[in-house]
């Protein structure tokens, strides 16, 4: 069985960064890692929504 990949919005909970506050990461392998790696880059993060790489479907909100 193949490993999930996903694309992951951010909102980083400020909106001078990125696209008005929300900043895309393509190619997320660990949604554990990724949400350790989100709190230490934007401590003030609001949530991340998730979509599958392949289908573009969304698979879930994560909040910190």
């Amino acid at each position: 069985m193949a490993q999930l990949v996903y694309n992951v919005i951010v909102n980083v909970g400020n909106v001078t960064l990125g696209n008005k506050g929300y900043i895309t990461y393509h190619k997320v392998n660990s949604l554990d890692k990724f949400r350790t790696f989100i709190t230490d880059k934007y401590p003030q993060w609001l949530f991340a929504t998730v979509y599958n790489n392949v289908t573009k479907e969304k698979i879930e909100v994560i909040k910190p």
